[in-house]
């Protein structure tokens, strides 16, 4: 309970700054704070599982492919993004008011008694890791791949062809 309460006000406020940052780089990173906060949460909780794969996919795949995406594309207007704030903000409090409503009535009725019940199979760590480094490799290798290609996709969209380099001046 003790970490729950000390990592869940941390974890909002990185997931709150990666919204409200204009500078997609600062909000990236943030992005990527809350991930590992998220993964932190889940290890002191007990499910390893869950918290590695949280840190391998997530803050260590999807969040620094953002990162790099960004570092390698052009610089965005923060102006334009910040006169537009106010009413991003409306439309995403209007969005977040019904999803809320619905949590909080479905975590009020609780577990119905046949779900409460159900024991889950518990299937250690190191047995998914054999798993996935031995029989499926070619799957492992075609995310890495296809991370890659989006990379190099991203960089290619971010060229602008109108801006070409200067040669070096002649002396």
């Amino acid at each position: 309970m003790i970490p729950l309460l000390i990592l869940s006000p941390l974890i909002l406020l990185a997931a709150l700054g990666a919204v409200w940052k204009a500078r997609p780089v600062h909000a990236a990173l943030l992005l990527a704070l809350a991930l590992a906060l998220i993964a932190v949460l889940y290890l002191t909780m007990g499910a390893e599982f869950i918290g590695l794969v949280q840190f391998m996919v997530y803050v260590g795949g999807v969040a620094i492919l953002i990162v790099f995406a960004l570092l390698i594309t052009r610089p965005g207007d923060e102006a334009a993004e910040i006169g537009r704030r106010p009413r991003a903000v409306a439309w995403g409090l209007a969005c977040v008011a019904p999803v809320s409503g619905m949590l909080l009535y479905a975590f009020s009725k609780g577990l119905p008694p046949e779900v409460a019940e159900v024991s889950i199979p518990v299937l250690p760590v190191n047995a998914v890791g054999q798993e996935l480094f031995t029989n499926a490799v070619p799957a492992v290798l075609a995310v890495g791949v296809l991370l890659t290609a989006v990379l190099i996709g991203a960089a290619l969209f971010a060229r602008d062809p109108g801006n070409k380099p200067e040669p070096p001046a002649s002396r």
